[in-house]
């Protein structure tokens, strides 16, 4: 069936049957009571204040605001010259070009994308000249001429924060004052007016300022103590610390060392703000006081640059104890009791997360050295009747691991000792059977009951054999095997001293051997010469 199109008699139709015409007629438009009326009022005040309550602190936080009012005084006194018709032409036309080109200068200023020399200087001119001119202008004609004085003195003053632009002020006051043809004692107060203003801006948007500042260093001091808790080793700490403790005292050059273990040399790390070329010294042994963790400020650059007027050195420790040190570099005005205090929560954090990860090195190299004797343990395991087969066992993993060629052991006998020295060992050919026990390493290990670590020096009896086969460096560590004292000796040829995770590699590896050896009942050199005093 093919659709026909309604006629506009049944279209009517259909309408009078269907409820529009009634729905229409009783829909009526609500009408807001007055309560409603005031609550509508109420928020949409309470949403302007609020906006304007967000908006405000950051034009006012700024010099713009000076600007505004500065503007508005401008374009309000040129507007009232030009409206008048009792001024001069040439006056009303000079007024109203006046205005324009300062407007003009701000606005081509501020679409400039590139850096403008001078552009502070250029802004501050252009205010003292628009406000002596027009004021010039316009002071015979209008009588609230004399605000564009005012604010355009507060304005000078706001940009350049500086006592020394008073002058500026007592320009601007000339033009008013000679048109005016004021009396000497309105003239008096007029300038006492102007010069009270500016102090009381600099003043205040100095003191802004400075708050405003101290509140940023103390947020980044806070930032920066947040990031070193949240560090995991040494690279990533004076990562942080060159990125983020140069805010706490702009403008200076900062070097960040570490103490080396066993002297008083200190490493530099990290460090910013030195010119293109420069480096800090290798290392630094600075002249502290008589209090060490106290800080010092010296004469003359950062060691090792040409940077900076005097050097702010402040030492960082941890239970009394030197870690590492901070130097900052700069003009005597920059280093002032706050940053200092700053200064000194910087190196509070950073000696302390010095000695946490100190910590953790200490507890990952146990970890490591334990593997590590365990591990040259089970390779001694199966000869823990024959020692020298032991440490036949077991020294070319050390040499390899250790970069030791040697590894020997010298056992307590009474005044001497008795050495036992694998097959192919640099001191085999060199070394005694026995030796005298005064004045040597092991003497001084087992009556110290630590480890000791020395270059070949040739003081100590053992050195007639040690010099000989080559080797420059030894590490000695007591141990006990059953009823007996004896050290494990571990020598190497380069010139290199052992470290301090070697030293514990040594000392765990003793231990074990100690063990090891004891399970074999009695080590052999040591039946032997038993029954030799026996006899």
């Amino acid at each position: 069936m093919d659709a026909q199109p309604l006629s506009e008699l049944e279209l009517a139709r259909l309408k009078s049957r269907t409820g529009l015409q009634r729905v229409a007629a009783d829909w009526r438009r609500p009408s807001d009571s007055w309560q409603q009326t005031l609550r509508w009022i109420r928020h949409h005040a309470v949403s302007e204040v609020a906006y304007w309550q967000a908006a405000l602190p950051t034009v006012v936080r700024s010099d713009f605001i000076f600007t505004l009012v500065l503007w508005v005084a401008v374009f309000s006194v040129a507007a009232a010259v030009v409206a008048l018709p009792n001024v001069p032409l040439t006056v009303r036309y000079s007024a109203g070009l006046v205005a324009v080109a300062y407007l003009y200068l701000y606005a081509e200023l501020a679409r400039s994308r590139r850096p403008v020399p001078g552009r502070r200087f250029l802004l501050g001119a252009a205010d003292i000249g628009v406000v002596a001119a027009l004021g010039a202008m316009s002071v015979p004609y209008v009588g609230y001429a004399n605000v564009l004085l005012f604010f355009g003195a507060a304005r000078v003053a706001a940009r350049f924060q500086d006592p020394r632009v008073l002058i500026a002020g007592g320009v601007m006051l000339v033009p008013f004052e000679l048109v005016g043809h004021a009396a000497p004692l309105s003239m008096l107060i007029d300038a006492f007016a102007v010069l009270t203003t500016m102090l009381l801006v600099i003043h205040l948007t100095t003191t802004l300022e400075g708050a405003q500042q101290a509140a940023q260093r103390h947020n980044a001091l806070t930032l920066l103590t947040s990031s070193l808790a949240r560090v995991r080793d040494e690279e990533a700490l004076f990562a942080q610390l060159v990125t983020q403790a140069p805010a706490l005292a702009p403008d200076c050059a900062w070097a960040f060392w570490i103490k080396d273990p066993g002297s008083d040399d200190f490493r530099a790390v990290r460090w910013f703000g030195l010119r293109e070329g420069e480096l800090p010294g290798f290392t630094f042994t600075p002249a502290l006081g008589a209090d060490r963790t106290q800080p010092v400020l010296i004469n003359g650059p950062l060691p090792g640059t040409s940077v900076g007027e005097c050097t702010l050195l402040y030492p960082t420790s941890a239970d009394g104890e030197l870690n590492g040190l901070i130097t900052i570099a700069g003009g005597r005005t920059r280093l002032t009791a706050g940053s200092r205090s700053l200064i000194q929560g910087v190196a509070e954090e950073m000696g302390a997360t010095l000695q946490r990860l100190q910590a953790l090195d200490d507890e990952r190299l146990r970890t490591e050295a334990m593997e590590h004797a365990n591990r040259l343990a089970g390779l001694a395991a199966r000869h823990a009747g024959d020692q020298a087969a032991a440490l036949e066992a077991i020294r070319p993993a050390v040499a390899d691991m250790l970069r030791s060629e040697s590894l020997h052991l010298e056992w307590v006998h009474g005044d001497r000792l008795a050495l036992v020295v694998s097959d192919h060992d640099p001191l085999q050919g060199h070394a005694p059977g026995w030796l005298s026990l005064a004045g040597t390493r092991s003497a001084d290990a087992v009556l110290q009951k630590h480890a000791v670590r020395e270059p070949m020096t040739g003081r100590r009896p053992e050195d007639l054999f040690f010099v000989p086969a080559g080797l420059r460096h030894v590490a000695v560590a007591p141990f006990r095997c059953g009823e007996l004292d004896g050290t494990l000796q571990l020598s190497r040829r380069l010139p290199r001293p052992y470290a301090a995770g070697e030293i514990l590699l040594l000392q765990l590896l003793a231990e074990r051997l100690g063990l090891l050896f004891a399970a074999g009942l009695m080590p052999t050199d040591a039946k032997s010469a038993t029954v030799g005093v026996g006899r």
